[in-house]
């Protein structure tokens, strides 16, 4: 018992791998439930799969460059083809879960001269699109070519482009795409055409560009700023991970570049939302009904004012490129559950959490691509400061 005690705590980023078995057991657990399956026996064939991937591959392709390279390919066009089946065969009216049809109706509306925001989800009459302008914008070629579902295909072949392109390594993007692939988290945002994990791959490759070609507010500060402000209008919570990883190099350059950061970010987000502010003059629409309307709804200001002290905290705190993943990861696990659990408690204590239509899970999942970053690049040996 003591050298299996010693062998886990030594295990690097072991929260890490907490966080990734959990999330998943936990989606396995919710979704498997309200179906005639056992969701025991889904969570063992999970732990199962795990097990036998991770042997896979420190047996046959670890340390192996070329045949991760073609092993990933293959493993590319194999989930390409498992996605377009999904699609195919799954009407996208009949998930109760509506990030789809947000992007979609959005769209729709925009192209037909009516005011987007005011459009609902095919969910209810009460739900709106939520994310901001830049990221629908983003979707219009999925849009045109008939299914915004199709951006699962590119955000995952631009997901292992990225992790490739900082890495350098094929056997750590090998083992980047493997526990991806393996995690009902990932298959969850297929089978419901969500665009919130894609919206999240974005982020964290914009933040990979950073580290690698060394963007701050203290070198190009003008071009990190129109990124910046370009992340802010995607979705409420893209700003969460860039503002921890820049927020040292904030505080180092002088006051009157500090002025000139914020008012450049305010005025990209400014320039993005001009069109919907100025809709309609006459009644002013959109305040009263824009996209963090739905994000603002609930909550606890409170609560909201301690994640930022913590949030503060850990990006002083960090000293290198893992720390500041692992800081992310753990720090989205944190904001996401303690956010989660309170609205439960306060709007829906009379239901169960899982019956509980707040209780999106999925945003934990945000966290996925910090978590599976240091995973694999651990079990790699690939460390990078």
């Amino acid at each position: 018992m003591n050298k299996l005690y010693t062998a886990i705590t030594q295990i690097k980023y072991k929260e890490q791998w907490l966080f990734y078995f959990l999330l998943n057991l936990l989606f396995i657990w919710k979704y498997m439930s309200r179906t005639p399956y056992n969701p025991m026996m889904g969570m063992a064939a999970f732990l199962l799969l795990c097990t036998v991937s991770i042997k896979a591959y420190h047996l046959f392709f670890k340390g192996k460059e070329r045949l991760s390279k073609y092993t990933i390919v293959v493993l590319f066009i194999s989930a390409c083809i498992l996605i377009a089946l999904l699609l195919y065969l799954i009407d996208p009216l009949t998930v109760r879960v509506d990030r789809w049809s947000a992007t979609s109706y959005f769209l729709d509306g925009l192209f037909r001269g009516e005011y987007p925001y005011g459009i609902h989800t095919h969910v209810c009459e009460t739900n709106y699109p939520s994310p901001s302008p830049l990221w629908f914008y983003l979707n219009i070629p999925f849009w045109l070519m008939g299914d915004v579902g199709f951006q699962l295909f590119f955000f995952l072949f631009f997901l292992i482009l990225t992790v490739y392109w900082f890495t350098e390594s094929y056997t750590q993007t090998l083992l980047y795409l493997i526990l991806l692939l393996i995690s009902p988290v990932y298959w969850w945002e297929v089978l419901v055409r969500s665009d919130g994990f894609s919206n999240d791959i974005l982020i964290f490759a914009i933040i990979l560009f950073f580290h690698k070609k060394h963007y701050s507010f203290e070198q190009h500060w003008l071009a990190t700023s129109i990124i910046c402000g370009m992340m802010a209008v995607t979705r409420l919570w893209a700003p969460i991970a860039p503002a921890i990883y820049l927020t040292q190099s904030f505080f180092k350059i002088p006051h009157r570049r500090k002025v000139m950061v914020l008012l450049t970010i305010l005025l990209v987000m400014f320039f993005f939302f001009a069109p919907y502010i100025f809709w309609d003059t006459d009644n002013w629409i959109f305040f009263s009904r824009n996209p963090y309307m739905s994000e603002t709804s609930t909550g606890n200001g409170w609560i909201l004012l301690v994640m930022i002290a913590i949030a503060l905290f850990l990006a002083f705190r960090y000293k290198n490129f893992n720390q500041y993943c692992q800081y992310t990861s753990n720090f989205l696990v944190l904001f996401f559950t303690v956010s989660l659990v309170y609205n439960h408690v306060a709007y829906n204590m009379d239901i169960s959490f899982f019956d509980d239509a707040d209780f999106d899970i999925s945003y934990i999942s945000l966290m996925i691509p910090y978590c599976l970053f240091l995973i694999s690049q651990y079990q790699t040996d690939n460390v990078r400061k």
